[in-house]
């Protein structure tokens, strides 16, 4: 199974209720498929950058879900039945590790180096004043 990313827009001219119900049906298409969803944010109206079907408004509904990567095609098709979906997307989620011990600590080490080559520019700044002069 791979971590996913739904977002999607709803068209304004359903009421938030029926919205619901929609993501309620959405969210239905991804637990047949045996998908596990882990977060979902509700229903927000949003004003839109530009037109998108001729709406300048929309429902923007974004969901974390986890699912087989061959079961994603009867998500895409659920979504593109559902006519109040005006443009949705799908994203890959990769799982965030902590970085390892040792860049850590190289992290760390490197600060003392950079103050090191600070004094030896300086150095290297007075010695051509001194050629200069």
């Amino acid at each position: 199974m791979k971590n996913y990313e739904l977002t999607y827009l709803i068209s304004p001219d359903i009421s938030e209720k029926q919205a619901q119900i929609l993501i309620a049906k959405i969210n239905d298409a991804i637990r047949t498929d045996a998908g596990n969803i882990s977060n979902a944010s509700g229903p927000s109206k949003i004003k839109l950058g530009y037109l998108i079907e001729k709406e300048s408004e929309a429902f923007l509904v974004s969901t974390y879900f986890s699912l087989n990567p061959d079961k994603i095609i009867n998500l895409e098709k659920a979504l593109k039945e559902e006519k109040k979906v005006l443009r949705h997307i799908i994203i890959i989620k990769k799982e965030l590790k902590e970085k390892p011990a040792r860049l850590r600590k190289s992290i760390k080490s490197s600060a003392p180096e950079s103050e090191a080559k600070k004094v030896e520019l300086r150095e290297i700044d007075q010695k051509i004043e001194e050629i200069l002069k």
